[in-house]
């Protein structure tokens, strides 16, 4: 099989989970304001860069992982889409030390700090997102948010930094581990929180069980975004963080072979984070919450998927990504 010949959805098709795939019925408002987002705001990029992040129709992501979110709940949660994608995305070519410098500064503002005039959209946008969210949410689920945003930072990104420069990655075994926090889904699983109006408590959510659980839910959506981005990724030449490549060098597969068995290892870990929830059934009173919080997650993952094949992001050739275009220019993040 050539790169040419794979097609994700072979794998992945939509409507491929147990659950409904639905949309927000403010979709096209909230494309409307992510269109104005990045036009006036994300002036940082180029002019290139802003087209492509438009027709990449981020804003179909969160109405599709989170349908039931009203229009005010919904701003900030799209607002976060696009701040943390273009974070991640444009934070390619940073150093390891201004990567940490990225995240906490980030950190900083959402736990209170005010941007600076002359910082640019992704922090003036972080404060906004703080500021909204605080606005119907409780401080224990900020205090939630802000940690797995931090996590996703220093245990993804961070992590991920000296494979990268090698231009190899490390063992299948230390891979699934890092690449748990890098796919950056901890932050977004959480805002189903918000659509259920079930806020887990913290000894709840801190629970063995739900951590597995939370585990799972991030490690499947790792490997359908493994799955879903391969084409980009085999354009750009030099990505080792994607489990086919991680597959192939560890066992000496094949295309065609790898991506089989990481869809096994995907129906593995989905088939784990069902079987987990069904047994274990002893959270007394809060068993409803819990319920409710795999319920929506489920759809964010059933949301996510279907936007993976929606979206002109991973496109063959990596035609549609909005590549870091030089490293002075990102410097001003």
């Amino acid at each position: 099989m050539t790169a040419e010949q794979f097609n994700s959805s072979d794998y992945l098709p939509q409507g491929f989970y147990p659950w409904p795939d639905l949309i927000n019925p403010h979709v096209e408002q909230m494309g409307r304001d992510m269109d104005s987002w990045i036009d006036n705001d994300y002036t940082f990029l180029t002019e290139k860069q802003r087209e492509i992040y438009k027709k990449m129709r981020l804003h179909r992501c969160t109405a599709r992982m989170w349908p039931d979110l009203t229009y005010e709940q919904a701003i900030p949660c799209n607002r976060f889409m696009l701040q943390y994608v273009a974070l991640d995305d444009q934070a390619e070519h940073l150093s390891l030390e201004e990567i940490q410098q990225l995240r906490t500064r980030c950190t900083d503002i959402l736990r209170g700090a005010e941007p600076a005039p002359e910082e640019n959209a992704l922090y003036h946008h972080m404060a906004m997102i703080r500021d909204e969210f605080h606005a119907f949410m409780p401080d224990l689920w900020m205090e939630r948010f802000i940690y797995y945003f931090y996590q996703s930072f220093r245990y993804g990104i961070e992590l991920e930094f000296p494979y990268k420069i090698a231009h190899r990655p490390p063992s299948l075994n230390l891979f699934k581990t890092i690449r748990e926090y890098s796919v950056l889904m901890r932050p977004y699983l959480i805002l189903g929180e918000i659509e259920s109006g079930l806020i887990l408590p913290q000894h709840i959510f801190e629970h063995i069980v739900v951590q597995k659980m939370i585990s799972h839910m991030t490690l499947v959506v790792a490997w359908q975004n493994d799955i879903h981005s391969l084409p980009k990724e085999m354009a750009k030449g030099t990505e080792v963080f994607n489990l086919i490549f991680v597959l192939q060098q560890e066992y000496n597969l094949s295309l065609e072979d790898a991506c089989a068995e990481a869809l096994r290892i995907h129906n593995e870990e989905l088939k784990n984070l069902m079987d987990l929830h069904k047994e274990y059934r002893e959270f007394g009173e809060y068993q409803e919450y819990i319920d409710k919080f795999v319920y929506y997650a489920g759809v964010g993952l059933q949301g996510v998927n279907t936007f993976y094949l929606e979206t002109n992001r991973y496109k063959h050739g990596g035609v549609g990504f909005a590549w870091p275009e030089d490293h002075s220019a990102n410097k001003s993040l």
